[in-house]
């Protein structure tokens, strides 16, 4: 029997990230998957980021994973969205070369030290004495560990549909683990099923893009990472948008008995923030067209995904729906569109450091626990592969607040709140979004990935300096006042702002008007754009960031007030019965994480904290 301080089964964005960062702190780790050639595989959209997604992104770079500069190394198209909005909540988003994805993060993984690959089959959890101590794979091998991290995505006792056809497999064209989805279940987990879909596929020289309007690349040079220097990318992969139309709308109606989301083989829900474009056309009657985006997958191959028409027809109809959108009238699919749906496990039976409550060093990431995405799976994958880690050393684990990061939300909404369809990270999930931005993710988080081990001292060096170059331009704003008779009088009055008074006031004070830009007030002063725009919004949203960091503040309370672990609710006659049920089906780590439990109320709060008081 091999044996390894760590297992980490399944090869997607979650099992990657948890496996590199687990193998760079040290711990001798395994990487099990079925099919080597697809680590890192993009089976969706191979984009990157968008909203609530791209702050996950940074903040995963600021710890010391990986997804943004391997995004970085192989991006066609990168744009900043929600243009329209303050600067806070802009956001940066990614089309990838989806083949050359997969291929730096397997050349990655193959030169980690401490880091073996494993081509195989898991089929059983062993657990002694309450404590995991190895995995069976179906090609007859032993694997001795002290964590395992099931990072299995859509592949525990999975089956893809498309039409009237139902068959068993992970993805399309990969087998399902069946097995270990039954092991799991005898390990006393409460599991469910769930759904997700993708698109069709078309060759790209089958498109007509001549009266298409095109996304290009920005103009502006953009990067996810920190640690790289943003480049302007060739307008050579721009993606096209187009839209379905009423022949679309009528192809869809006439034959929704055939699309397996209504005609009953569909038993799992699927996700409400990415529908499928028959539930689309079902929900919003009244609209007469829906977007689509035409997205390259990658420099050597001819596919495009066809963003918006995520559906599972049968291969006719896909046909008709596809030749019926303009643009696509003579497009030849490649790829059919499929539903894939799968089981995973309430992730209410997990502490906040993903590690199964009742279950030592058995640790579960991404869509194992009930979310979508890439973006979502990578944050917890890098959270269990650091917290297998300490695991294995002894340490404490790693808890991320919902006042620290995005990642932070997400585990507490999934081990608190648990899911009731894919989970998908939006905005507006987190209370103090305008205080976690993606633009100083390194600010909030590069100590801690520095701390941890993850994050080399050269980065981090380069996040003190950024930091104290936003504090003396701060200082400098604060400290430059203008009078009355200053040229940029003018300015303001032109801008429809308030003219100066007797007294004027400093360039802090003006750039707090929504008006006034910091370009207007110091043009040229030798700071980089990165600082100017964290200066900038610092300015703007004073008001709203001061308030958010009392909040803050007093959630760093009420999370300090720990729960033990051993109590039991079942004891606590004050609470009501469903309260007493709820909170111990949970088993929140403190107040503050038993205040967001879904179904207790202040009643029942009150009685803790007067449990907790004695």
């Amino acid at each position: 029997m091999r044996s390894y301080d760590l297992v980490v089964v399944g090869a997607g964005h979650a099992g990657c990230e948890a496996a590199l960062a687990a193998a760079r702190l040290g711990v001798a780790t395994a990487l099990v998957t079925i099919n080597l050639s697809e680590i890192g595989n993009m089976p969706c959209n191979p984009a990157i980021g968008g909203p609530g997604k791209s702050q996950l992104v940074r903040e995963i770079d600021a710890l010391g994973g990986e997804m943004a500069r391997l995004t970085d190394r192989t991006a066609l198209n990168i744009r900043l969205l929600n243009t329209s909005k303050g600067s806070a909540m802009q956001v940066r988003r990614a089309q990838a070369d989806r083949i050359q994805y997969k291929l730096l993060w397997k050349n990655l993984l193959e030169r980690t030290d401490g880091l073996d690959l494993i081509e195989g089959m898991v089929e059983d959890v062993t657990v002694n004495g309450g404590r995991v101590t190895a995995v069976c794979l179906r090609e007859g091998l032993r694997l001795g560990t002290k964590a395992v991290i099931l990072a299995t995505g859509t592949f525990l006792n999975g089956r893809v549909l498309i039409g009237d056809v139902a068959y068993p497999a992970g993805r399309s064209g990969e087998p399902p683990a069946v097995e270990l989805s039954a092991s799991l279940r005898k390990l006393g987990l409460r599991m469910d099923r769930l759904n997700t879909g993708t698109t069709p596929r078309v060759n790209c020289h089958s498109i007509d893009t001549s009266d298409l309007a095109s996304q290009n690349t920005s103009d502006v040079p953009l990067a996810f990472s920190f640690w790289g220097e943003p480049v302007r990318l060739p307008n050579d992969y721009p993606v096209y948008v187009t839209h379905t139309t009423e022949e679309t709308h009528a192809i869809i109606r006439e034959n929704l008995h055939r699309s397996p989301t209504y005609s009953g083989l569909l038993a799992g829900v699927g996700p409400r923030n990415c529908p499928s474009l028959e539930s689309k056309i079902v929900k919003f009657p009244t609209r007469s067209r829906h977007k689509v985006f035409l997205e390259p997958e990658g420099r050597n191959t001819a596919e495009v995904y066809l963003q918006g028409i995520y559906t599972s027809f049968p291969p006719q109809i896909q046909e008709r729906i596809v030749h019926s959108v303009p643009g696509l009238q003579r497009a030849r699919i490649e790829r059919y569109g499929y539903k894939i749906e799968y089981d995973y496990v309430d992730p209410t039976q997990l502490a906040a450091s993903l590690e199964v409550q009742g279950i030592e060093g058995l640790i579960l990431a991404g869509q194992i626990n009930g979310t979508t995405g890439y973006e979502e799976a990578a944050a917890q994958g890098l959270l269990a592969g650091i917290n297998a880690a300490r695991r294995v050393k002894g340490e404490e684990p790693l808890i991320l607040s919902r006042g620290q990061a995005f990642i932070g939300v997400l585990v507490d909404d999934l081990v608190t709140k648990g899911v009731t369809e894919p989970y998908r990270m939006l905005p507006s999930r987190a209370e103090y979004r305008i205080t976690l931005r993606e633009g100083n993710a390194d600010l909030r988080l590069a100590g801690l990935g520095r701390e941890i081990g993850l994050l080399a001292e050269e980065r981090y060096a380069k996040v003190l300096k950024r930091d104290a170059a936003i504090r003396e331009l701060l200082s400098q704003l604060h400290e430059l006042r203008i009078s009355s008779q200053h040229p940029l009088n003018l300015v303001l009055q032109a801008r429809g702002t308030t003219p100066l008074v007797e007294n004027g006031a400093s360039l802090y004070d003006l750039l707090r008007r929504p008006q006034l830009r910091l370009n207007d007030l110091l043009p040229c002063n030798g700071f980089p754009d990165d600082v100017r725009s964290e200066v900038e919004i610092e300015a703007k949203y004073a008001g709203y960031l001061a308030q958010q960091e009392r909040e803050i503040s007093r959630l760093r309370r009420l999370e300090t007030l720990c729960i033990p672990t051993d109590l039991d609710y079942s004891k606590l006659c004050n609470l009501s019965i469903e309260g007493r049920e709820r909170l111990g089906r949970v088993r929140p780590r403190s107040f503050g994480q038993a205040s967001r439990v879904p179904g207790i109320s202040q009643a029942d709060l009150s009685m803790l904290a007067i449990t907790l008081r004695r």
